[in-house]
């Protein structure tokens, strides 16, 4: 009961139709709204089976992660250093840095909603 009523309180979900033919190891970047006005870029991937989501933001030195094929089958990078985050948990791999901020996905039907 307590769950369902700060749920009212939390932002809606964004709809991404077709998040459910991401391929395995494989990473998509996605734009909600003008990241320049107070919108986010949010990079999807699917680990394990899971569809997972980064904030496109690196936290080192303000670089930005790519999508595409993730490192190693698993990983998300970020080219300005070639840091490697776990998208499942946003830790970065291997080296001293901030996590990457993970944002909650739920798949439904070939969809996903995304919480931002």
């Amino acid at each position: 009961m307590l769950a369902k009523l700060l749920g009212m309180f939390g932002r809606k979900p964004v709809l991404v139709k077709g998040a459910g033919k991401l391929a395995e190891g494989d990473s998509k970047r996605i734009a909600i709204g003008d990241p320049l006005a107070g919108g986010v870029e949010v990079i999807l991937g699917r680990v394990d089976g899971q569809l997972c989501a980064l904030d496109r933001r690196c936290p080192h030195e303000g670089g930005r992660l790519i999508d595409g094929p993730l490192a190693e089958g698993r990983y998300m990078v970020c080219p300005l250093h070639n840091y490697k985050f776990d998208p499942r948990n946003g830790r970065a791999v291997g080296v001293t840095c901030s996590d990457a901020k993970v944002y909650k996905v739920r798949e439904h039907d070939g969809d996903a909603d995304l919480f931002v």
